[in-house]
């Protein structure tokens, strides 16, 4: 009797042992599943009907809310102007902070602090307010920008309303905002170099453009793809906000893209079926290049080989 009730009471802390690992992810799990596998599954599913989010009939469509979007030129200029706003990520929220971080650890001293919090001051400002912001720096009449091109006597322009400038200017904004937390990013991995490599490739005679392409570049290569990485990812959500605060797509569609036209077709037009399988091909998209830059990142160098 002794023996029995031993071997249960010995039982249940090795049971609580087993499920401790699972215990602790259980919140995450019920999280992911909730907020990101779930829609991932409904939305999916969604992409092969019609429906107006109104009716309670929903019909089956197969394939055809793809073959739509693939049959309208429209798609094509979305996708095109898409991968500009991802070009332009790049350049504002990965070329760009990596660089300045770099340059950062050149000046050190209280002018590298100074450097990093002017860098990172727009960071922890709201995008709404952001937005706000650089719609008075674009203003046509008494903007900022227009007054300060008017020194030079370059005339000014309609930033926002122009076809021609209005999505570099909401690019100009996502990468005003949204540079500072890559460019920590990039100076942390900076930083994290080992000084002994830095110091033997300077005696051996490493300088100026050879030291950054041949030393610092390598040593970096994991945080840079991760930077690269980030920037292509965030490029469409980043732009989400200015574009429903300034502009709306406009003016006729040419600050839009594949995100932006999403959330329009679902909660403008409610033609779910089509803002479904946008979604779909924009997460294929998206996953692809992820998928491609892991891939390059697995092979990357690290500091110890």
């Amino acid at each position: 009797m002794s023996y029995g009730a031993t071997s249960k009471s010995s039982s249940r802390p090795r049971r609580l042992k087993l499920l401790r690992p699972y215990l602790l992810v259980l919140p995450a799990a019920v999280f992911l599943g909730l907020f990101v596998y779930w829609p991932v599954v409904l939305v999916t599913f969604l992409s092969f009907f019609e429906w107006n989010m109104v009716s309670p009939q929903m019909t089956f469509v197969g394939l055809e809310n793809f073959a739509s979007r693939f049959a309208d030129p429209a798609f094509y200029r979305l996708l095109f102007q898409s991968l500009l706003y991802i070009a332009i990520a790049l350049l504002g929220n990965f070329l760009l902070p990596v660089g300045l971080a770099m340059l950062t650890l050149q000046l050190g001293g209280r002018c590298g602090d100074v450097y990093q919090s002017l860098i990172f001051t727009p960071t922890v400002v709201a995008v709404s307010v952001g937005a706000l912001l650089w719609q008075y720096i674009y203003l046509p009449t008494g903007g900022l920008l227009n007054a300060f091109l008017g020194l030079f006597g370059v005339p000014g322009n309609n930033w926002l309303n122009d076809p021609a400038t209005a999505l570099g200017s909401i690019g100009v904004i996502t990468a005003w905002k949204f540079m500072g937390f890559n460019y920590l990013i990039a100076l942390a991995g900076l930083m994290a170099i080992p000084k002994e490599y830095l110091e033997a490739a300077r005696v051996d005679g490493a300088a100026g453009w050879s030291f950054v392409r041949w030393v610092l570049i390598p040593l970096l290569m994991p945080t840079v793809l991760f930077v690269m990485l980030t920037a292509i990812l965030q490029a469409l959500p980043n732009a989400f906000v200015p574009i429903e605060i300034l502009t709306r797509g406009g003016p006729n569609d040419a600050s839009n893209n594949l995100l932006y036209a999403t959330y329009q077709s679902a909660f403008q037009f409610f033609q779910i079926g089509k803002a479904g399988a946008e979604a779909v091909m924009l997460m294929l998209l998206l996953g692809g290049a992820a998928v491609w830059q892991f891939r390059i990142l697995d092979r990357s160098l690290t500091y110890d080989r």
